[in-house]
């Protein structure tokens, strides 16, 4: 059977319309602030200019794990469609989020025992799991078994790059990155660390550099090196952000100008209200097919 429902989590930070153009399901991470809760719908009930308005005048936001109860309903309600489900989930190295799920899986498949749910741990986060997604949906496209597709997503799912920056330690010495000295210290010194989603799916810093500017020119150098340019699906490079659209802008146009024989599209996205919970305003990178993680 080829037909299959594809599903993921709000995480994958694509638009909402380019989900549902494409028949992709998706569930979304809770998340708080001020202590008052939201689901992240991708800009829907919050659009991301008003959620980073808010980290920028000082409002705190935090997230919480989907629980078992809440995939339960999510993929029982998928099940009655009468299909098997492939689903892709954040990272296991930023959330426990993934062994909820696989509870659930176990709990559906013993009460509906000619269904089947592949559950397909990304091992990344933001429009680097959405990259994984979209090729996954071009593999569906071809005719290609869901047992083909979950085989093809374990085995190509760490070629999936994730590599960024950002002028401001604020959030990552709230999230424990960095320690409030380190933070302040980086902060006096313009210090930008560049960071990237390793092979095991944890963020790690991978580059302290100093200067935004220095950091821009390290960042598209390492893009290059590691850039598989004629990867056979999904050959996209999103650059992300976070409330930062002009530096964005200028990664883009610098990658544009190094990367002569690339024939894919460059694209802008912006990092939603789960990730931008813990990365804050003025994260800047991309997300691409290459070889070269940290291990």
């Amino acid at each position: 059977m080829t037909d299959f429902i594809l599903s993921a989590e709000s995480t994958v930070d694509l638009p909402r319309e380019v989900l549902e153009k494409e028949n992709i399901r998706w569930i979304g991470f809770p998340y708080q602030i001020d202590d008052v809760d939201f689901i992240d719908d991708l800009g829907l009930t919050m659009k991301l200019e008003d959620f980073y308005q808010k980290l920028n005048e000082g409002s705190i936001a935090r997230t919480s794990q989907i629980t078992y109860i809440r995939y339960m309903e999510y993929f029982e309600n998928l099940l009655e469609e009468n299909k098997d489900i492939l689903h892709l989930s954040l990272s296991s190295g930023m959330t426990g989020g993934v062994q909820q799920a696989l509870m659930a899986k176990e709990e559906l498949e013993k009460k509906y025992p000619d269904r089947k749910i592949y559950i397909v741990d990304s091992l990344t986060a933001t429009s680097t799991e959405g990259l994984i997604l979209l090729a996954l949906n071009e593999l569906r496209k071809e005719g290609k078994s869901i047992e083909e597709v979950y085989d093809w997503a374990l085995e190509n799912r760490r070629l999936a790059n994730a590599v960024f920056f950002t002028s401001d330690l604020t959030y990552l010495v709230r999230g424990g990155r960095l320690s409030r000295a380190a933070g302040s210290f980086g902060n006096l010194l313009n210090i930008c660390p560049m960071m990237e989603s390793n092979t095991e799916g944890e963020i790690v810093v991978i580059d302290k550099i100093r200067t935004k500017k220095k950091a821009m020119k390290a960042l598209v150098k390492k893009i290059k090196e590691r850039l598989i340019g004629d990867f056979p699906y999904n050959n996209e490079i999103i650059v992300v952000h976070s409330n930062n659209y002009d530096d964005a802008l200028d990664l883009k146009e610098r990658l544009e100008e190094v990367l002569d024989d690339y024939k894919g599209k460059i694209i802008i996205y912006e990092i939603g209200t789960t990730v931008g919970s813990h990365v804050g305003p003025g994260l800047v990178g991309a997300c691409f097919w290459g070889e070269g993680k940290t291990i």
